[in-house]
């Protein structure tokens, strides 16, 4: 299966910054720094959630507690 790795990055999230960077690395054969920008920009994406959740669980325990109250 092969991929248009620019639409990939790209459609992600990566930066103009980051895709330049990625394609540098490319160019030069240095395929385990590639794969690190890559895993870097998925525990991004991942955490991302994570981050939104915070807000939404400190204000369901306000709820919580002015209701026990």
């Amino acid at each position: 299966m092969e991929c248009d790795m620019q639409a990939l990055l790209e459609q992600t999230g990566f930066a103009e910054k980051q895709i330049t960077r990625y394609r540098q690395l490319e160019k030069e054969g240095r395929t385990k720094e590639c794969i690190r920008l890559l895993r870097c920009r998925r525990c991004e994406l991942v955490d991302a959630p994570h981050e939104a959740q915070r807000p939404i669980d400190l204000i369901d325990w306000a709820i919580h507690s002015l209701e026990r109250a």
